[in-house]
């Protein structure tokens, strides 16, 4: 069985859908490309951006967000319990294949039946593992895809209300470019309107 691990950077990918969204206007793409080529050619010394286009950066909202903290927290409690399972269940296998050897090699086997028997247990509990961790792999690869989905929703939400208050062309992922001037990062603001509105599951 390949490692199970889930990392932050497996949730990055919610906020991806960042780029199609987050505009007060639909631009033209060269309307907006425009914008950028405007905001490289001004003065750096500018004290205020330009640019009517903003970014944030997808990474550091997902490791600021107490939300995606959370999920990502109990995912990985899971995964773990999957995992230890697993090489729970592969030494009992392995113990009892051990077994199987030892009586064959001490002639404790008073008959081929009895012997096939024991490999016969031994294939079946076998073959139920494997369909018990199939299934728990399933059940955390769509369990992984909801809070992405979660995520998603979140993020594109809080973009879309800071943005109605702000008016910007656009509000991109800085992934989504080579450079973005650091003037025109609002990811803290989103962070901030992320976690404000948080609100902790009751147990």
């Amino acid at each position: 069985m390949k490692k199970l691990s889930v990392t932050v950077k497996t949730l990055v990918a919610a906020a991806l859908v960042l780029s199609a969204t987050s505009c007060s206007e639909n631009k033209a793409d060269n309307a907006a490309t425009s914008a950028v080529a405007s905001t490289e050619t001004s003065s750096p010394e500018a004290s205020a951006p330009k640019s009517n286009i903003r970014y944030i950066d997808a990474d550091s909202v997902i490791s600021a967000y107490t939300l995606a903290q959370q999920l990502f927290a109990e995912q990985q409690r899971e995964v773990n319990k999957v995992q230890q399972w697993h090489e729970s269940k592969q030494r009992e296998l392995q113990s009892l294949a051990n077994s199987i050897s030892q009586k064959q090699q001490n002639n404790v086997y008073l008959s081929q039946a009895s012997m096939e028997a024991d490999v016969q247990s031994f294939q079946k509990k076998g073959e139920e593992a494997d369909r018990y961790l199939n299934t728990q792999q399933q059940r955390l690869a769509n369990s992984e895809l909801q809070i992405r989905a979660r995520l998603s929703d979140s993020i594109t939400n809080a973009v879309r209300a800071y943005n109605a208050t702000r008016g910007y062309d656009a509000i991109l992922l800085r992934e989504a470019g080579v450079y973005f001037n650091p003037a025109l990062d609002v990811t803290a603001d989103i962070i901030n309107i992320l976690n404000s509105r948080f609100q902790p599951e009751k147990k």
